[in-house]
């Protein structure tokens, strides 16, 4: 519940701040960053990772965070509302099994796609 209240008070906060978008991610990625590297040297001291968890680091902070966040204020300061551009992170994690499916084998149930449905009927719904 203590993240919740800390992350309802960020956007909150958000709201009211007036700085270009692009320049607040790049400031709340930069102090996330000293914030890790200060739990870092608290608890196992500060050592570089491997080449694949500094490719893995690249990979999250570049595709599954960076970009995709520009993309996601690009959307938003384009669309009338917000509300056209919201129903559309309903349908991210599908398409993320779908890519995972085709790069590295796992499975889609049939279940996931049940799942699927009843989320794309809700966004539909929302619309009306």
């Amino acid at each position: 519940m203590g993240s919740s209240v800390i992350w309802a008070l960020f956007w909150i906060y958000n709201l009211k701040d007036q700085t270009d978008g692009i320049v607040k991610l790049f400031l709340n990625f930069a102090f996330g960053s000293c914030f890790i590297f200060l739990a870092m040297l608290l608890t196992s001291g500060a050592r570089m990772p491997g080449l694949n968890g500094l490719l893995g680091a690249v990979y999250i902070g570049l595709f599954e965070m960076g970009i995709t966040f520009l993309l996601w204020l690009k959307a938003l300061k384009l669309s009338k509302t917000t509300a056209h551009v919201t129903g559309l992170i309903y349908l991210v994690p599908f398409l993320s099994i779908v890519v995972i499916h085709f790069a590295v084998g796992e499975e889609i149930f049939f279940s996931t796609l049940i799942g699927l449905l009843f989320i794309i009927a809700g966004i539909i719904l929302q619309k009306r």
